[in-house]
């Protein structure tokens, strides 16, 4: 049996839209000759924290996750970074550069006729200047942060919130992220998803979750496009 027509399409922010390779050269800034390794533990520990804060019930948002994680990675790593430096390096997650291939892949899809959506573990503030910033606040008819509901990705109450704000089943919602867990939670809520894998080698996390569709951007229209339009 056919699948429903993908009416909409939600897109994970941190990593995906949003280049988190830039980060190494903030890290590096503030902290010459450390770029790269603290660039990944910071994103590790953030990621941990959103995930223990959400099986915890104990909610902060992203922006103190964030500053969370950073103390504990420069203190890992025995960095220290001070002042200006400190100051330039935790702003670093709002000015992150979005991926040429992401905008040009948001334009195929809206002349495809699809409604396109961001649902970020982002807190509302800090995905609003990320859009700013990059200029793509105007490409989303929806913009999800965890804040209305206090928990963190991959909880099925994130994924849900797209549900409600299309008013449609998950079978009918497209979600594309660069992120393997993010991908299995998404696709175990049901929504039809598309993993960009970053890098060779990466896997999804084993917990019998739904195989997604493996794509690269410029296929994302022809995954999710209408059966309407002609090909």
């Amino acid at each position: 049996m056919d699948r429903p027509q993908v009416e909409a399409v939600f897109f994970d922010w941190y990593g995906t839209v949003a280049d988190i390779g830039a980060l190494v050269v903030a890290c590096e800034a503030a902290a010459p000759g450390h770029g790269p390794e603290l660039a990944a533990r910071w994103r590790a520990r953030q990621l941990e924290l959103t995930w223990l804060r959400t099986v915890m019930g104990a909610w902060a948002d992203f922006e103190a996750v964030t500053a969370d994680a950073l103390a504990t990675a420069l203190s890992e790593l025995k960095i220290d970074a001070a002042g200006a430096a400190l100051a330039r390096l935790a702003s670093a997650f709002v000015e992150l550069p979005a991926r040429p291939e992401a905008v040009a892949a948001l334009a195929d899809l809206r002349r495809a006729g699809l409604r396109l959506g961001v649902l970020s573990n982002a807190s509302r503030g800090m995905l609003v200047i990320g859009l700013d910033r990059t200029g793509l606040r105007s490409a989303f008819d929806d913009v999800l942060s965890v804040d209305a509901v206090r928990r963190y990705k991959p909880d099925p109450a994130v994924y849900r919130l797209a549900v409600e704000a299309v008013g449609t089943g998950p079978d009918r919602i497209g979600f594309v992220t660069a992120n393997g867990w993010d991908a299995a939670g998404a696709g175990s809520f049901g929504l039809r998803v598309a993993w960009l894998p970053n890098g060779a080698g990466q896997t999804l996390p084993r917990v019998g979750a739904p195989e997604p569709v493996v794509a690269g951007w410029p296929q994302l229209v022809e995954v999710f496009r209408p059966r309407s339009l002609p090909s």
